[in-house]
């Protein structure tokens, strides 16, 4: 009989979908990988410096909605999807109190067809609710083919070289803790790639953040070398 008026997820759906956290190693996409600021040694393979925070993982009934979201014009379900992104770490120290959230964003012409970008929408959305400020410190460069079908190795020659540091803003990130805010990772490659553009500016550590995680199973280390989370400085 369809949803009432101002629903876009309906509650079986939204029953399925967990609100959980799991950190995860960018580079080879596997869990256990507690945050920096606990202490811990980070991923076995290739230690705390490209970390993730994800919120659960991208199977039914998730993966349709944001199918819908990015695809088929349902812009108004990005408060929900926004509120699977978990909670960053620090409500209440100084480090929360310095944050800042930077978008991954679509290349214009991407954004023009699309009528939005979803991770500023995302961005925005969580920003308003914790209380962090939004920075556009990047800019897409390339218009890089649509990643949905492509495998590991296509997904990072998609990306490579495809974000710029947006000079103006950088004096809004140098020396801050960046939570760099996308939809979903799969391979890792689109963070990665965004987060060695964010280097430039010099933040003082860069924490990657998604309200979904999956996709390419055993996915081959990503060639980037960035950073994307290092020890906290706070």
């Amino acid at each position: 009989s369809g949803l009432p008026r101002g629903r876009v997820v309906c509650d079986a759906c939204d029953a399925r979908v967990p609100r959980t956290g799991t950190v995860l190693c960018l580079r080879c996409m596997q869990g256990g990988v507690p945050l920096p600021a606990q202490g811990a040694r980070g991923c076995a393979q290739h230690g705390s410096e490209s970390l993730l925070l994800a919120g659960p993982a991208f199977e039914p009934p998730l993966d349709q909605i944001v199918k819908a979201f990015k695809y088929s014009g349902s812009r108004g379900a990005h408060r929900w999807l926004a509120a699977l992104l978990p909670e960053p770490p620090g409500r209440g120290t100084s480090a929360w109190r310095e944050y800042v959230l930077v978008p991954a964003p679509l290349h214009p012409a991407r954004r023009a067809w699309r009528g939005f970008d979803q991770a500023h929408l995302l961005a925005e959305t969580a920003g308003a609710a914790w209380g962090i400020p939004v920075v556009a410190a990047l800019e897409r460069r390339r218009d890089t083919p649509p990643q949905a079908r492509t495998g590991a190795a296509p997904r990072r020659e998609n990306v490579r070289g495809a974000f710029a540091l947006n000079a103006g803003a950088a004096p809004f990130v140098r020396s801050r803790p960046v939570l760099l805010v996308d939809d979903v990772a799969t391979t890792g490659s689109t963070l990665l790639e965004a987060a060695a553009a964010l280097e430039d500016a010099s933040p003082s550590w860069i924490l990657a953040l998604t309200f979904a995680h999956g996709g390419l199973p055993d996915a081959p280390e990503p060639a980037s070398t960035t950073q994307v989370a290092r020890h906290p400085r706070v």
